[in-house]
């Protein structure tokens, strides 16, 4: 399964536990690329007072706008969500703790690099 898919499914297990609102989890999975992304975004470029109100918080509001579009649209196919939600509830008891373990390292790893800048 695709891991992008499984890091949806569990935050929509978390957000979304009467599966009527898709809202929640495509919310969240926006928040921790968008969180990922500001992290890489601080660090790669010299932020400054001066060209952090120009062209470099243009550009990543609208990354960030469009980050939270494509989730939007990915995450709004009834017939995709479907299939991620069919796939991953039939998935073994490893397979579980396997990909669990990779939300929890990369959660972990997400919350970890705010402490690094």
């Amino acid at each position: 399964m695709n891991p992008y898919y499984y890091l949806f499914y569990r935050l929509n297990q978390c957000f979304n536990k009467e599966n009527n609102n898709e809202w929640g989890p495509i919310f969240g999975i926006s928040v921790f690329l968008g969180w990922n992304l500001v992290i890489v975004y601080i660090t790669i470029l010299p932020i400054t007072e001066a060209n952090y109100n120009g062209a470099f918080k243009t550009i990543f509001i609208i990354i960030l706008a469009l980050i939270f579009l494509v989730n939007s649209i990915l995450f709004l196919n009834k017939k995709r969500l479907k299939e991620i939600m069919d796939y991953s509830n039939k998935e073994s008891k490893s397979a579980r703790k396997l990909y669990g373990s990779f939300i929890i390292i990369y959660i972990l790893i997400s919350f970890g690099l705010i402490f690094y800048i």
